[in-house]
């Protein structure tokens, strides 16, 4: 193999095409070809593509730019290195702040605490529409009604009674922020009927009740029942502020309402699972159950 680069008018002295000119005259030696041929190339163009890139890669001018390569990877790994860093630690902040943040929402929940005592620190407006006012008619129903006047019940007089279950209601009538409340009206009403309201601030329930129920449970769930009936009647009016979705409900179902309706099996939605007395039937017995649940473990006050 003979290459002959000597005459090229492009070499300089100075230049690596100089340098590559002295490896041609290396490359016609025979004795290297010799040693070249004895390593674990493969002919002779293995031969000259190793030598000549070893020779390139000895050159002042290639190495400064190889160097020169390294450096600015080098500096490229530190600066990538430096914004991984830098990132790792922004998401880190941000992620620290989110949790911290929740953490000081819900903590309460998993402190001593328990989720009624932190939602009423929230206050009414928190509390979702089927739950509003009953605390404060349980409150009521359980210092009007305390063990001494449900055990001495019967002993009371019908005047007395009366005046029991009007103050409770009053305090009903309060505890639902109605707007309008004219009172209670005890009279006689048809078998089976306990009470009834119509949306005018007045609620009838039956006479029977007072003379002849042993205890006033029945008269503390029905006065909250028919009083949870004028609440209802004054959301779908617009007297109180409650989220559209149960405005729409009770709407609707105050249009297909019949408490007449029978069998009920057949007309659900007439009354008994009617989402109006779904409702009241909710606020009386969740009345009727704090009263007897306080009852029951002496927890009065």
């Amino acid at each position: 193999m003979n290459l002959d680069l000597n005459n090229s008018e492009e070499l300089k002295a100075s230049s690596p095409l100089a340098e590559l000119a002295k490896v041609s005259d290396l490359l016609n030696d025979q004795e290297l070809n010799k040693s070249l041929d004895k390593m674990s190339f493969n002919g002779s163009a293995a031969n000259v593509g190793y030598y000549t890139f070893h020779k390139l890669s000895q050159m002042s001018i290639v190495r400064e730019k190889i160097d020169e390569c390294k450096i600015s990877f080098l500096d490229s790994i530190k600066a990538v290195g430096t914004k991984i860093d830098d990132f790792h630690e922004s998401v880190k902040e941000d992620v620290c702040d989110f949790f911290k943040g929740t953490y000081e929402n819900v903590k309460d929940f998993f402190a001593d605490k328990s989720d009624t005592q932190v939602l009423k620190s929230l206050g009414e407006d928190f509390y979702e529409t089927r739950e509003f006012g009953l605390d404060k008619c349980s409150e009521a129903a359980k210092e009007i009604f305390n063990p001494g006047v449900i055990d001495n019940w019967m002993n009371f007089s019908l005047t007395e009674r009366q005046g029991i279950s009007k103050a409770y209601a009053a305090e009903v009538a309060e505890a639902f922020k109605l707007e309008k409340y004219s009172g209670v009206i005890f009279e006689d009403l048809e078998p089976g009927v306990l009470g009834y309201n119509n949306g005018d601030g007045s609620i009838h329930i039956t006479n029977d009740m007072l003379i002849n129920y042993g205890s006033p449970l029945e008269i503390v769930n029905t006065i909250t029942h028919e009083l949870r009936h004028q609440y209802q009647n004054e959301c779908i009016n617009g007297y109180h502020n409650v989220p559209d979705e149960v405005k729409n409900e009770w709407t609707a179902a105050t249009a297909i309402y019949d408490s007449n309706s029978q069998p009920w099996a057949f007309d659900p939605w007439g009354y008994k699972y009617n989402p109006l007395e779904i409702d009241s039937r909710y606020a009386g017995e969740t009345v009727v159950r704090n009263i007897t649940k306080d009852f029951i473990n002496e927890q009065f006050a």
